[in-house]
């Protein structure tokens, strides 16, 4: 059981990495003179798809069927990559490009999120061939 999982579970991993890094060791900037800048927003929506990440990651671990695990981590691979986009391209980050948002955050996202798509990939092209291999032999 745990051999056919170890794709889904470092998938969970290092989605469960994104998600609770992303407010606490590599966390956005924090308030600046009482007000939240916009890398705080970044870090709401990375943190807010992180856990459906993690989710789908879960599920994809917990469900039998070969042919769902595959959709999971297509799934997974896709939110992956839009996540890579989500600091500076689609929610700016600060001004300077010495605040921790462009140093640690926007690094460490685009770090996770593509190791996390890459292994999503190669789990995906895995249950698609095995799927196709269990319905060629019905």
């Amino acid at each position: 059981m745990m051999k056919k999982n170890i794709l889904g579970i470092a998938e969970f991993i290092i989605a469960a990495l994104l998600t609770v890094g992303s407010v606490t060791f590599f966390k956005a900037c924090g308030e600046h003179e009482g007000k939240f800048m916009a890398c705080h927003w970044a870090q709401n929506a990375v943190t807010l798809i992180g856990i459906v990440i993690t989710l789908l990651a879960l599920l994809r671990i917990i469900l039998k069927n070969s042919g769902i695990k595959a959709g999971l981590a297509i799934g997974v691979f896709l939110t992956s990559v839009s996540v890579i986009f989500i600091p500076n391209n689609v929610i700016s980050l600060c001004m300077m490009d010495s605040m921790r948002c462009h140093t640690t955050f926007k690094p460490a996202v685009i770090v996770i999120a593509s190791v996390l798509g890459a292994l999503a990939v190669v789990d995906s092209i895995l249950g698609i061939i095995k799927t196709g291999k269990s319905n060629e032999d019905k």
